[in-house]
C-alpha cells in the first residue's frame, strides 16, 4: 500500500487527539465507551479494507469522474453534493476548534475574528495548491512533527503522575452497551482513507491490500484510541475528566521538562498537533473544494486564462467560516460535532455503495 495511504489515515488519527473526539469519549466514559471504540477499530478497519479494493478497481481516476462516467445525473450531482458537505464540515469543525484553542491558551485577549481571519487565510493559500504537492506537504509535516508528538506521548506514559488505577477503574465500564455517539466519534479516526475519492487521480497502480497492512492499520488506530482515551483519564480520574473543555491540554500542562529550552510541555504540545491538524484540514477542504469544482464548472468565468471558481469558492469557506466562529459558542461547537460524528455511517455507507454502483454500471 503507497505510503500516502498511510498519511491520509495517521493525519486524521494524530490530529484529532485534541480535537472534539476526546471529549465525546470522555463524556461517555461510564456509559459505553469502550465498546464503541472497540467496535469502530474493527468496523472502521474492515471500511478501509473495503474502499481500498473499490478503488483499486479504478486506478487514476477520482470519483466524480467515475460518477460522471457511468451513473447518471440525478444519482451523481446528489452523492457528491453531500460528500462535499462531509468534507467542508469536517474541515470547518477542525478549524473552528482549533481557533478555540488558540484563543484559549495562546491568545486570549486577541479578537476572534482577527485570529480566525489569519487561520483561514493561510489555508487558502494551502487548498489551492495542486493535489500531488498536497501529497508532499503532508510528508514533509508528518517527518518534521511525527517524532515530537511521539517524544512528547513518551514523556506522557513514563511520567509517574500517570495514575494506572484510574485507567484500571475506567476499565470496569467495559461491560455498557456500546454508545452511538462514541462510536462516531471512534470511526471518525478511521475517515481519512476516503481522501481517495480525489486523490486515487494520482496513484495509477494498485493499492496492495493484505492482512499485514489490515493488521498495521488496526493496531495503530487501537493504540491511538486506547491513549486518546485512557491518559487524560490516568491524570486527571475518572470523576472530573468528562467535565473538561479541552482535556488532553489540560493533561499535557501536568508534564514538566526540567532540562528543556521550554518547561512546560503544552506550548510544545499544542503547537506540534496544531502543526498534524493543519494539514489535515488542508486534506479536508481540498478534497471538498475539488468536489465543489467538479459540480459547478464554470468554465467561462476566467481571468488572465485562470479559472476564477475555486477562488470563489475559497473565499465563501472562509466567510462561513467567519460567521460560524463568532456565533458558535464552544458549547455548540461540541453539539455540531457530535451530530456529525454520528452521521459517519451514512457518509462510509452512502460512499461504499457509490463505487459499488460505479463498479457494477463500468461492466456492463
Amino acid at each position: 500500500m503507497s505510503r500516502f495511504l498511510y498519511y491520509f489515515i495517521f493525519l486524521t488519527m494524530v490530529s484529532n487527539i485534541i480535537a472534539s473526539v476526546p471529549k465525546i469519549l470522555l463524556f461517555e466514559s461510564k456509559t459505553g465507551a469502550i465498546p464503541s471504540m472497540i467496535a469502530a477499530v474493527i468496523i472502521g478497519t474492515i471500511f478501509i479494507y473495503i474502499l481500498v479494493k473499490l478503488f483499486n478497481s479504478f486506478p487514476g481516476k477520482n470519483l466524480p469522474e467515475m460518477l460522471k462516467a457511468h451513473t447518471p445525473k440525478w444519482f451523481a450531482y446528489p452523492v457528491l453534493f453531500y460528500l462535499f458537505l462531509c468534507w467542508f464540515c469536517a474541515g470547518l469543525i477542525t478549524l473552528i476548534t482549533y481557533v478555540f484553542l488558540f484563543i484559549t491558551f495562546f491568545s486570549p485577549e486577541t479578537s476572534i475574528v482577527i485570529t480566525t481571519f489569519a487561520f483561514v487565510l493561510v489555508i487558502s493559500f494551502g487548498i489551492l495548491m495542486k493535489s500531488r504537492s498536497m501529497l508532499y506537504m503532508a510528508e514533509i509535516v508528518i517527518v518534521l512533527f511525527v517524532p515530537i508528538i511521539f517524544f512528547l506521548l513518551i514523556k506522557f506514559y513514563a511520567n509517574p503522575k500517570l495514575d494506572w488505577d484510574f485507567i484500571k477503574i475506567s476499565m470496569m465500564h467495559i461491560n455498557h452497551v456500546p454508545s452511538y455517539w462514541a462510536f462516531g466519534a471512534s470511526l471518525y479516526l478511521f475517515v481519512g482513507i476516503a481522501d481517495l475519492v480525489i486523490f486515487n487521480k494520482l496513484f495509477t497502480k494498485k493499492h496492495k491490500m493484505g492482512w499485514k497492512q489490515v493488521l498495521i492499520i488496526g493496531l495503530t488506530g487501537t493504540a491511538v484510541l486506547f491513549t486518546t482515551f485512557f491518559v487524560p483519564i490516568g491524570y486527571n480520574g475518572v470523576e472530573q475528566i468528562a467535565d473538561l473543555t479541552f482535556p488532553w491540554v489540560s493533561t499535557s500542562d501536568s508534564i514538566r521538562m526540567k532540562y528543556g529550552l521550554i518547561e512546560r510541555v503544552i506550548f510544545i504540545f499544542i503547537l506540534a498537533f496544531l502543526g498534524i491538524a493543519f494539514v489535515s484540514l488542508l486534506l479536508h477542504w481540498h478534497v471538498a473544494l475539488k468536489i465543489l469544482e467538479s459540480i459547478f464548472e464554470f468554465k467561462r468565468l476566467k481571468w488572465k486564462g485562470k479559472l476564477l471558481a475555486p477562488y470563489i469558492f475559497v473565499i465563501l469557506f472562509g466567510i462561513i467560516s467567519l460567521v460560524l466562529t463568532r456565533k458558535l459558542t464552544q458549547y455548540q461547537l461540541f453539539s455540531l460535532s457530535n451530530y456529525f460524528y454520528g452521521s459517519l455511517p451514512i457518509f462510509f455507507t452512502v460512499l461504499i455503495i457509490s463505487l459499488v454502483v460505479v463498479k457494477r454500471r463500468a461492466k456492463l
